[in-house]
């Protein structure tokens, strides 16, 4: 018999809260992720990874549970990457959270540049970087418009956000 109290409990009141309730009525073995903010990284139309904005808000969410499982077996099957990135808008900065072995593996060979608080202009550079493109002499004046300080929370310690 089903058992609407082992079903999680709509958190945020925001988003179409009677869909919310009632999908929740079906059952705990029809589960479903409400993907919040996940942006598909393409270039020439083809995905060159997936990611999961989460606004920093002083923890880091879990990253092992079954609705990122999901997403990674989207991810796999594309043969992308697959991050959460948790952002802090003031000013704006970026912490990256590789999910599945394809992240893994770029986090792992480029950890002296990833593994740390990232300014708006670092990771920006990163997603260029993520497609593979050659950057034009604009798209270098876009760069050095952004945002290139961290916020207090990561100055002395780059690996708080």
């Amino acid at each position: 018999m089903f058992d609407p109290s082992k079903v999680r409990k709509e958190r945020t009141e925001w988003r179409d809260l009677e869909l919310s309730k009632r999908h929740r009525k079906w059952g705990f073995n029809c589960p479903a992720v409400d993907i919040d903010f996940l942006m598909v990284e393409y270039y020439y139309g083809k995905p060159v990874a997936l990611i999961d904005y989460k606004r920093f808000t002083g923890s880091k969410n879990n990253t092992h549970p079954k609705s990122y499982e999901a997403i990674s077996i989207l991810a796999d099957n594309s043969h992308i990457p697959f991050f959460v990135v948790y952002y802090y808008d003031n000013p704006w900065s970026f912490r990256l959270e590789p999910i599945n072995n394809i992240a893994k593996k770029i986090f792992e060979e480029n950890k002296k540049r990833l593994d740390k608080c990232l300014t708006e202009r670092e990771y920006v550079e990163f997603l260029y970087w993520l497609r593979g493109h050659q950057l034009s002499q604009e798209e270098k004046r876009i760069l050095e418009g952004l945002n290139n300080t961290l916020p207090k929370p990561c100055k002395g310690n780059r690996d708080v956000l």
